[in-house]
């Protein structure tokens, strides 16, 4: 592709969800369903928005599987491939999917399981006071709150780049990377204690509250911003050789 084009990226979207319809529908309805459902043994609608938060963090694993499934899979990758749309649109769909449709998606269903969970409520009270306060307080804890949102997009960028990256077995990659961070965590926790017990030397670090704060936000808020980037190097680099 010569130019990148806006308009076959809607193309290229409209097509996927069209293929992956069944399995998409799937999905959006296991993130209604869960919280609903546990909200329904409990008989208590704050359930439903806690679940609903649980999901929406565990979708940000499986939703960039369901992304790459017609790029993974045996009996559609090759038909993947063919399709007209550059690299860039094709990871500008995959960026639309996980940063946009994800939380679009899990806001919609934790709604609709909480207000479907209202009449199960222990306290039958009947009227929308409470449900209305719970919905708001659902909407303030977790849909307007930054860190939630940057931090299912850590779980859902690098979850994209490794679907990018693996070779076989996504389950295997998963457990291999789930290894890894637990430890290089182990490695590090144990380098900081050695160093603080055997060094020496003491490292005086000036900084104000604030200075660090933003310090350390800017680091967090980068962390997506680079899972996304290497996944589009990634995809450039290595497609062709799954």
């Amino acid at each position: 592709m010569k130019s990148f084009s806006l308009s076959r990226v809607a193309q290229y979207a409209r097509y996927y969800y069209t293929v992956e319809s069944k399995r998409y529908i799937w999905n959006w309805m296991s993130m209604f369903a869960i919280p609903l459902f546990f909200a329904i043994l409990s008989r208590d609608i704050f359930t439903a928005s806690a679940m609903g938060c649980f999901v929406y963090i565990v979708a940000s694993v499986v939703f960039p599987a369901r992304t790459m499934s017609l790029m993974r899979g045996r009996g559609t990758k090759v038909m993947a491939m063919t399709l007209p749309v550059s690299n860039e649109e094709r990871f500008c769909f995959m960026l639309w999917d996980l940063a946009v449709m994800l939380p679009l998606i899990s806001f919609v269903t934790s709604i609709l399981a909480i207000v479907a969970a209202a009449p199960f409520h222990y306290a039958q009270y009947g009227d929308c006071a409470l449900l209305s306060e719970v919905v708001m307080r659902h909407i303030d804890s977790y849909y307007m709150e930054w860190g939630l949102y940057v931090f299912v997009q850590i779980f859902a960028s690098s979850s994209l780049l490794l679907n990018i990256l693996a070779r076989r077995s996504l389950v295997m990659a998963y457990i291999g990377a789930f290894a890894g961070v637990i430890l290089f965590l182990v490695v590090l926790s144990n380098a900081i204690v050695d160093w603080t017990i055997f060094s020496d030397t003491q490292l005086e670090i000036v900084m104000d509250v604030e200075q660090a704060e933003l310090v350390v936000k800017t680091i967090y808020c980068l962390m997506p911003v680079v899972f996304y980037t290497l996944g589009y190097v990634a995809l450039r680099k290595r497609q062709v050789k799954w």
